[in-house]
């Protein structure tokens, strides 16, 4: 058996199906949101790459995308989940792209904003038609009143999350 057959053989082998969800069906739930979350960004991930961008680029831009205000660094890696400095990392690299600036905060020179540039903004577009379409997509099994619940669920449970560890919601 060839390489390419065995890794054939072993992503057959491994879907939801092959999984026993009724022999911890106190955290069924946290299953299904991990499963989920792996998929929906390996599949975002997939849309994205050929339009050169990357899930890991987008993430903090579309962050910005969204924000009803400016962030600053500290805050754009507490949204997302990532430590300070692996997101100075990503801005260097961001930044080098001409897709965000840093600017000192007026009030406060310790503090930095992070703003998107003009190309910036022109990608945070191409994401956004590319995430709508797949979540377009993903979604099509659903009622309206589905993917409204559906969402205000989500955001509950999101704000419940974010209270409980202080992140912001």
């Amino acid at each position: 058996m060839s390489t390419d057959d065995m890794d054939s053989e072993m992503s057959k082998s491994f879907t939801a199906a092959c999984l026993d969800q009724t022999r911890y069906h106190d955290i069924s739930l946290t299953f299904h949101v991990m499963r989920l979350a792996t998929l929906w960004r390996t599949r975002l991930d997939r849309v994205l790459r050929p339009n050169g961008l990357t899930l890991a680029t987008m993430r903090p831009m579309a962050y910005l995308m969204i924000s009803k205000t400016p962030l600053t660094q500290s805050d754009l890696a507490a949204l997302i989940g990532v430590d300070r400095s692996a997101l100075v990392r990503l801005l260097d690299v961001l930044e080098g792209e001409g897709l965000v600036v840093r600017q000192t905060d007026t009030q406060d020179r310790r503090l930095k904003m992070v703003l998107l540039t003009a190309e910036g903004k022109k990608q945070c577009k191409l994401f956004h038609q590319l995430a709508a379409e797949l979540e377009a997509e993903l979604t099509s099994g659903l009622a309206l009143s589905q993917k409204l619940t559906l969402t205000q669920d989500l955001d509950m449970m999101e704000a419940l999350l974010s209270i409980d560890h202080g992140l912001s919601a």
